[in-house]
């Protein structure tokens, strides 16, 4: 298992990084253009927020480039692909198509092979974390950009709890159905609909409220980058991604399998 999805994390994470160091690679130029200067100064604050720029600064900073751009909509959509598929493939496509009889016919529980497949989705994600902020750092390094070194990896760790509690539910669900559909779809939608709630929240002060029902509103790329140190979200996703660890262990543990 490790051999297996530790190759697509790391395709995944090498493509990731190439992304980022063309974005990165082209900040120089974007920077020096009065146009974007200006039309970032002149963006409405709704639409600043849907991109997740969340200070008046707008793109022509390098923190806002960074956090719209290299964390920003594309990255977490390839992300929460990632970890989704992932997750299923671990617990309910071995299900669905009969590979996990193998697996519980070897002389181990059930709680050891779901804590082997918990470290196969944690160090996937390690992996496409490590190699996302190592490659933003030696673009910014080729590029000659000064940064807070330490504020990305903030961020990174907290981009990190909020995947793995992404993939703690998704293996809950995939724990759940013993159909690979059901519980892809499920996961999908429920973390598609985070994120709606997340850019609705951020369109007008009136629903910021909503933020809160959302693991996507505890997190914040450019405020992390400005020098937040984001401890208690952080501290949360990581709690959640716990708790349906559990959760998905305790189901699991006691689900019929045909074997």
């Amino acid at each position: 298992m490790f051999k297996q999805q530790g190759k697509k994390a790391f395709n995944y994470a090498t493509g990731l990084s190439l992304y980022n160091l063309l974005l990165i690679g082209v900040y120089p130029t974007i920077s020096q253009s009065m146009v974007v200067a200006e039309l970032s100064q002149k963006l409405p604050n709704s639409v600043k927020h849907v991109f997740g720029v969340t200070s008046g600064s707008g793109f022509d900073r390098f923190e806002s480039y960074v956090a719209t751009q290299c964390f920003g909509r594309v990255w977490l959509l390839v992300m929460g692909i990632s970890t989704i598929s992932t997750a299923d493939a671990l617990i309910a496509k071995l299900v669905d198509q009969g590979g996990m009889a193998y697996l519980l016919s070897s002389p181990v529980g059930r709680l050891e092979v779901l804590a082997t497949q918990v470290a196969v989705l944690t160090s996937g994600l390690a992996v496409m974390m490590g190699l996302t902020v190592l490659g933003i750092w030696g673009a910014m390094g080729l590029f000659k950009i000064p940064i807070d070194v330490w504020a990305y990896f903030r961020l990174v760790v907290l981009e990190f709890a909020l995947f793995l509690a992404v993939g703690a539910y998704s293996l809950l669900f995939s724990a759940i159905f013993n159909e690979e559909e059901p519980a892809i779809l499920i996961a999908s939608s429920f973390t598609f609909l985070c994120y709606i709630l997340d850019v609705f929240s951020e369109l007008n002060d009136r629903f910021l409220w909503v933020k809160n029902f959302t693991i996507f509103g505890w997190v914040r790329p450019q405020k992390v980058l400005e020098g937040e140190t984001p401890t208690l979200p952080t501290l949360g996703l990581l709690g959640l991604a716990t708790i349906f660890i559990m959760l998905a262990g305790y189901i699991f543990s006691k689900k019929d399998i045909h074997v």
